[in-house]
């Protein structure tokens, strides 16, 4: 959903996160995993963009899990 969202500077954190978190490296790579929540639809320029820039720069560590949630 973000990056069907894709917007600048709103999601840009959160995306890069969650493509270190789903161990996306490559923009095909996400593209295919957009395009199994959203079958038929592409990522928009603007998508590819930001995933071309997140993935261009400084690898993303992946954050710790918090565990399970107890509920």
């Amino acid at each position: 959903m973000k990056l069907r969202a894709n917007r600048p500077g709103r999601d840009t954190r959160d995306i890069r996160l969650l493509l270190a978190l789903c161990n996306i490296p490559t923009l095909e790579r996400a593209e295919q995993f957009y395009e199994e929540f959203y079958p038929g639809d592409l990522l928009v320029p603007r998508a590819e963009m930001i995933v071309t820039a997140i993935l261009s720069g400084e690898p993303t560590p992946v954050p710790p899990s918090p565990g399970p949630v107890e509920i």
